[in-house]
């Protein structure tokens, strides 16, 4: 429980960075860049806390598993994460560029930025994914 509340909090934490970093850089390249530096961070978080969720919950049930399948359900949870997150920013950040301010224009770029963060999203997950295969095949070659 102790680290499921820590992963929540470093969550709650990457959040608030990508917004400071959003309100400090704005729309510049730089901002740009870091963007996509949180969105791969958050991918890669994402299956770490989902991992940490469904190992917390092994007493509940008694399922075995086998690791790919593990990592493919943390991996996808993660992608439905980014796409919650996605939701998310096109309700309280794109919805009055669109349908307020009637700037329609932005719809394609709006559409391309949301596509690209789902990528680098799964990029991110799919290196957790890595790091966490090639960390259980070393703990199960040095026994």
């Amino acid at each position: 429980m102790k680290k499921t509340v820590g992963l929540l909090v470093l969550g709650g934490c990457i959040v608030f960075l990508a917004y400071t970093l959003a309100y400090i850089f704005g729309d510049s390249l730089l901002g740009w860049w870091l963007a996509n530096i949180l969105h791969f961070s958050g991918g890669f978080y994402a299956v770490f806390f989902l991992r940490t969720l469904f190992n917390s919950t092994g007493k509940y049930h008694q399922t075995k598993t086998a690791w790919w399948m593990k990592l493919l359900i943390f991996i996808f949870g993660a992608l439905v994460m980014g796409v919650l997150w996605e939701w998310y920013e096109f309700v309280f950040i794109y919805w009055n560029k669109i349908f307020v301010l009637h700037q329609e224009w932005a719809i394609l770029a709006i559409y391309v930025d949301t596509m690209s963060d789902l990528f680098i999203d799964l990029l991110g997950a799919m290196a957790a994914g890595i790091y966490l295969s090639l960390h259980l095949w070393n703990r199960k070659n040095s026994t």
